[in-house]
């Protein structure tokens, strides 16, 4: 039975991974364990990248990085022809590493540190996406002391509510991100980088939020973007050539049957018709239009393994079964409430279902991966896969309690290996520096600071 694309449950075989059984994915590599499916990867890069064809093929789709980021998935995005969305120095350097374009790059942040500014202006990225104004003017100064013309997006808050969590909501007009939409100070944005000698405004940006499935806060984000495009045009006389209208598509993590998508298509096709009209009205042509997707892309494709340690019952009735790992490795749940779902790996041959509260082994009691799990009898020893962990549970991992960091390994081809090696407990203190000498005797190096 396919319960996600390239996952399925096998009644002989039990859970299947791009047709590998997670049970034996288990055993070679251990657990806690990223598994990512590259066929499911590529099937939504692929919807992305064809949907817009024939009705605006003048588009870019943009991997969001901050979703899930390692040097194989810098290749995938490169091999699929996506350009990819950075948002530290980090991402930055990993992509670089992994000789991924740097003129297919856009560089986010809302506090691109000097260091930050200057690699992506010698690396030479297609597009700083500017926050604010006093990053515009540190963007124009490195790109003067290099010599460059750098080219940039301006990211404008345009005050929408999508209604979603409200850590996930970048839009409002409060946010932290962008340049806000009133009192004139996204036009003066726009004037100080078209006198800037060494930027070149190639677009405006924005990204409402998150976790969105309704496309009619996209919608009036793009009337919003393109409004303020022929405003430029009238009072400053520059033709803005390039849209982005950030990401943000939702992603059902829970109760969604097996051909029950995020409706990509249908959302890309409704935003740029809603460009192409907004822009008919206004006189003006239809810009370049760039699209930011991560979750969309990467959620559904992974499952996180774990082994359960132990199993016990609560005075009240409710069934207690403890995995291997918890919030640090994939701290959603704790941060803000996301719920998954969960199911045994090894075939389970039927049987009443139970309700088991899913919970990590952190000095935490809101460590709590799944609140209520329907599973069959569950023993010491059985391997649990979480759906739908593809997005920002690798990204925002910590070593809490100093649990390693699991390993991340990849199926493509029914073949697994290995792209993130789990990190040992040498790992955790390799860079750990104990002072063993008496403050008082410590040298004359402790006491000139030096």
């Amino acid at each position: 039975m396919r319960i996600r694309p390239h996952i399925e449950i096998d009644s002989n075989k039990g859970l299947l991974i791009g047709g590998l059984p997670a049970v034996k994915l288990a055993e070679k590599y251990g657990t806690p364990l990223y598994v990512y499916s590259e066929d499911a990867i590529r099937e939504s890069m692929r919807e992305y990248t064809s949907a817009l064809t024939d009705i605006y093929p003048h588009h870019t789709i943009v991997y969001a990085g901050k979703a899930y980021l390692t040097m194989r998935m810098a290749e995938i995005v490169h091999e699929e022809g996506l350009w990819l969305d950075v948002s530290s120095g980090g991402e930055l350097f990993l992509a670089l590493k992994a000789n991924f374009p740097p003129e297919h790059i856009v560089f986010h942040g809302n506090n691109k540190s000097a260091g930050e500014i200057a690699m992506a202006v010698s690396s030479g990225v297609g597009r700083i996406a500017i926050d604010n104004v006093t990053e515009l003017e540190r963007v124009q100064k490195e790109a003067a002391s290099q010599g460059v013309v750098q080219k940039v997006f301006l990211r404008l808050t345009p005050g929408i509510d999508p209604h979603t969590h409200e850590y996930l909501s970048t839009g409002v007009i409060d946010s932290k991100f962008g340049i806000p939409m009133h009192s004139g100070q996204h036009l003066d944005a726009v004037r100080l980088t078209l006198a800037s000698p060494n930027l070149k405004l190639m677009g405006i940006h924005c990204h409402i939020g998150s976790q969105i499935f309704d496309d009619s806060p996209f919608l009036l984000a793009a009337d919003i973007m393109v409004d303020f495009a022929a405003e430029v045009r009238d009072k400053l006389g520059y033709v803005i050539p390039e849209l982005d209208l950030g990401g943000g598509l939702g992603v059902r993590y829970k109760d969604a049957g097996p051909d029950d998508g995020n409706g990509i298509r249908k959302h890309l096709r409704n935003a740029a018709k809603r460009v192409a009209e907004a822009c008919f009205r206004k006189g003006l042509p239809t810009p370049r239009l760039f699209f930011e997707p991560g979750r969309s892309i990467v959620a559904s494709s992974a499952v996180t393994l774990y082994t359960v340690g132990t199993v016990k019952a609560l005075p009240n009735g409710i069934l207690i079964a403890a995995v291997d790992g918890g919030m640090s490795d994939n701290p959603r749940p704790a941060l803000y409430g996301a719920e998954y779902e969960a199911v045994l790996a090894r075939p389970s041959g039927g049987g009443e279902l139970l309700s088991y509260r899913l919970v990590g082994k952190h000095c935490e009691e809101g460590d709590t991966l799944v609140r209520s799990a329907c599973l069959p009898e569950l023993s010491p020893g059985d391997v649990i896969g979480i759906l739908v962990s593809g997005a920002y549970q690798y990204s925002m991992k910590s070593n809490y309690n100093h649990l390693p960091n699991p390993a991340v390994v990849h199926v493509a081809e029914r073949q697994s290996f290995v792209v993130v090696e789990r990190e040992t407990l040498e790992d955790l203190v390799a860079k750990e520096r104990p002072f063993s000498h008496p403050l008082g005797k410590a040298g004359p190096e402790a006491a000139s600071g030096g």
